[in-house]
Order: structure tokens, then C-alpha cells, then sequence
């Protein structure tokens, strides 16, 4: 089936009728994203458990219906009108935390929801004193994207702590894989762009809290000292060109603080763009396009973008 204008009425018929399947028509997206952009989905999806998502995927790919998983809006920048997709949230049916194993040497490993939230992960770690999770303090998002994309800072990567990852894949079959089956790199786990991830393993230390609030601490001051995170933005615009940093060559290009509309180049830190307050989709992905252009006028080379921008 194909996405002309009848498959939306006849896909509204078909999502109502799905159980456990909580579904918001025409639902605005802007405060769904930590950029605050974007206008609403054709349907936002909450499924309730695990079967009803695999049920869900289903239906949306014998559809051929466009869809992706929200996360927690990170990373990502919608565009200004109605995106013309089903957006999946795995709040409620991927939210567990719990301990899978535990070794003699004070090793835990955590399986966790996609669904779960990197702050709510943090303070289960802070609350059971489970250290070596703490690179991923500040970084907002789910477990879910965090893992697809590997997502990390310079204390750390995602696939350092992985053991496994469970996933639908995109022949709907629920697969476990380790983490010697996968090829991660820079913010990539190499997992194909159909997987949905529904969770992973993560492996943990116990320690002391005083240490583990102290390196909470301290990161979280490096963070807010270098980063704008009191603006709405999608962190990283650029990946990291091989032996150069993209913050740096957008400075030296002179492009802190350039704006377009409410979208700027953060004064900062010159990899991020902020939200003055009123920014639009365009806006960015302008400012987007003006930065590639002036660092590959000036430098010679092609900043590969490390966001997600979606197409209306």
C-alpha cells in the first residue's frame, strides 16, 4: 500500500483498531524536541508493551507508511509543517531498568529500555551506586538513541559499556546482538537505519557515592562551562572532520554568533545552534547550509552533519 492521500484515512481506521496502542492525531512535535522545532505528526504512537510495538511496526511497514522512532527528541530537527509520518515514542513500553547480572568483582551489568531516559539512568546508577555510566550526564535523549547512535563524550562511548543490544529488525524479527557483532564507530553502532532498538546491556561498577557524585560533578561543570545549555538546541550539529574539530573550524570562519531568523551559531561553543526563542526548521536548516558552505570555502572540507534532519 502507498502513501497517496488515502492510505491516511484508511491508516487512521487501521491504528485506531490496534491494541495497546495509545495514538495522538495530529500532535504537535516542537515540545517533544530539545531544539523546541517542528509542527505536528500525522500520529504520534505510544504503544504500551513490547508486542504491541512489533505489532505496530507491522502494520506500518506492510503499509509502506513512513515512520521513526522519536526517542527523546534529541538530535533531531523537524521540519515547520505537518510531518506526514507515524512517530513512535518507547516511553511506556521500553522503561525498564534492572540488574542482569552481577559478577565477584563488583561488575553489574544493567539491562535497560530504550525507552529510558539518560537523565532517569543516571540517578538509577546514583541511587544503587553503579559508576562508569557518568559520560553520559547531560546528554539528553533515551537509551535508545543514545545506543544507535553511539553516543558518548571524550570520557566515553556507548559501545564501551555495551554487552548486548536487543532490536526489531527490519524483517520484524526480535534479535539479541553482542557486542562483538556489531561494528561501531564514530557516532554509529553500524546497525542498520530500519532497526528499532528496544533495549541493551550496559555494564556497570559499584562504588563509592561520594566518588561517583564527584565525577557526576565534575563533568557536568566541564559541560554547562563549554556548552549552551541553557538554549534550546540538538547538541553537535557536525561530526568531527578526521583530525580536526567542526567547533573549531566553524570559529575560525567567524561564524559565532551568525544568525538567521532565531537560529545562531552559538557564541560558546561554535558546533552548536540554539534557539533564540522563535527559530523555524528553515531558519536552521539555512544556517545549517551557510556553515557547510563557509567552512568548505574556507578550508576545503565537507562537514558531514551529525543531526537528523527530517524531510516534511
Amino acid at each position: 500500500m502507498k502513501t497517496g492521500a488515502s492510505i491516511w484515512i484508511t491508516l487512521r481506521t487501521l491504528l485506531g483498531d490496534l491494541p495497546e496502542v495509545e495514538c495522538r492525531w495530529h500532535e504537535p512535535l516542537a515540545s517533544y524536541t530539545t531544539f523546541r522545532v517542528g509542527g505536528p505528526a500525522f500520529c504520534l504512537a505510544r504503544p504500551q508493551t513490547t508486542d504491541a510495538l512489533v505489532r505496530l511496526v507491522e502494520l506500518l511497514r506492510s503499509c509502506q507508511v513512513p515512520h521513526f522512532v522519536l526517542g527523546g527528541g534529541s538530535n533531531l530537527l523537524l521540519p515547520d509543517e505537518e510531518v506526514k509520518a507515524v512517530v513512535i515514542q518507547l516511553e511506556q513500553c521500553a522503561s525498564d531498568i534492572s540488574v542482569a547480572a552481577t559478577g565477584d568483582d563488583g561488575k553489574a551489568w544493567l539491562a535497560v529500555g530504550a525507552g529510558v531516559r539518560l537523565a532517569r539512568l543516571q540517578r538509577y546508577c546514583l541511587q544503587h551506586r553503579f559508576g562508569g555510566l557518568e559520560f553520559l550526564v547531560g546528554i539528553p535523549g533515551t537509551v535508545g538513541g543514545a545506543a544507535f547512535m553511539n553516543a558518548g563524550t571524550g570520557a566515553g562511548s556507548m559501545a564501551d559499556a555495551l554487552l548486548w543490544v536487543d532490536l526489531l529488525d527490519g524483517e520484524n524479527r526480535r534479535q539479541r546482538l553482542p557486542q562483538t557483532a556489531l561494528s561501531p564507530n564514530y557516532r554509529s553502532l553500524g546497525l542498520p537505519d530500519e532497526s528499532v532498538i528496544l533495549g541493551c546491556c550496559l555494564g556497570a561498577t559499584v562504588c563509592a557515592p561520594d566518588r561517583q557524585r564527584a565525577s557526576l560533578s565534575r563533568l557536568l561543570r566541564e559541560r554547562k562551562r563549554t556548552q549552551p545549555w541553557q538554549m534550546p538546541s540538538a547538541g553537535c550539529v557536525f561530526k568531527n572532520p578526521a583530525g580536526h574539530a567542526a567547533g573549531a573550524l566553524i570559529e575560525k570562519a567567524g561564524l559565532k554568533g551568525f544568525r538567521i531568523g532565531d537560529a545562531e551559531v552559538s557564541t560558546k561553543h561554535a558546533n552548536w545552534i540554539i534557539n533564540r526563542g522563535r527559530a523555524r526548521s528553515k531558519d536552521v536548516v539555512a544556517l545549517i547550509e551557510h556553515v557547510e558552505a563557509c567552512v568548505r570555502q574556507h578550508y576545503g572540507i565537507r562537514l558531514e552533519r551529525e543531526i537528523r534532519i527530517v524531510e516534511r
